[in-house]
């Protein structure tokens, strides 16, 4: 936010969780809370065959925003390539979530920054520290 002046429009919760209390501050922080309708099972260890396999049972007709998390090689590698081709032959259109709901995906909370001395990570901790 500090650097770009902007932030991004929509928050997935965590495991789909959040309680009313959640809901109220990420609105007055103006964000768009989305969830998914459709679980890929990528994260709690479906084979990547087994992906597919729910990819296939999904009904066309309705909207569906599916969960899928790009820090698994296989979704990436393997159940990705095989699935959009599928569900464009099935009449799909693949869209971003703001293409989805005809929001901005960012929203602006002011002026780019000017780079300065405190643009630091000096005590941050790294990915996976505490």
């Amino acid at each position: 936010m500090k650097i770009l002046g902007i932030k991004p429009r929509f928050f997935r919760p965590p495991y789909g969780s959040y309680n009313s209390a959640a809901l109220k501050v990420l609105q007055q922080r103006g964000y768009t809370v989305v969830n998914w309708y459709f679980d890929s099972g990528d994260s709690v260890g479906k084979s990547a065959s087994q992906s597919i396999a729910a990819y296939k049972k999904i009904k066309t007709g309705s909207p569906v925003i599916a969960l899928n998390h790009e820090t698994y090689e296989s979704t990436i590698k393997t159940v990705m390539p095989a699935v959009i081709p599928m569900l464009r032959q099935k009449g799909w259109t693949l869209v971003s979530m703001a293409d989805c709901l005809g929001l901005s995906p960012y929203q602006s909370v002011g002026s780019p920054g000017k780079r300065d001395s405190s643009w630091t990570c000096n005590g941050t901790p790294g990915p996976g520290q505490t």
